[in-house]
């Protein structure tokens, strides 16, 4: 992955996560400590987040670390397309039981 699909990624994961909060920017903002403007370039992939919002997102949500930044070995990010991190970001905040559910119900059709 190069630096700008990493971007990407981070904002996508934390857009979704603000979404699935129903807040919105300014809200969330105040959450983690961002002004909307620089929450939106994050959620854009157009900047990374600094350390304290990173221990911000981990403080105050359920975001974890290897979560946030995606942590993947050389070359396992091409394994994975935009409709595998879509289906991940709909799961994300679901209840234990939901995800269980999706995950039988997707290894039914191996």
């Amino acid at each position: 992955m190069d630096e700008n699909e990493i971007k990407s990624l981070i904002g996508l994961k934390v857009k979704s996560l603000r979404t699935s909060m129903n807040l919105t920017q300014e809200e969330f903002g105040e959450i983690i400590g961002l002004e909307p403007a620089n929450l939106s370039n994050l959620e854009n992939g157009k900047a990374y987040p600094d350390i304290k919002t990173l221990i911000n997102l981990i403080s105050n949500t359920d975001m974890t670390p290897d979560y946030i930044l995606g942590f993947l070995k050389d070359g396992e990010g091409e394994k994975y397309t935009s409709v595998d991190f879509d289906i991940l970001s709909l799961l994300i905040n679901k209840p234990v039981q939901t995800k269980e559910f999706f995950r039988d119900f997707l290894k039914s059709f191996k």
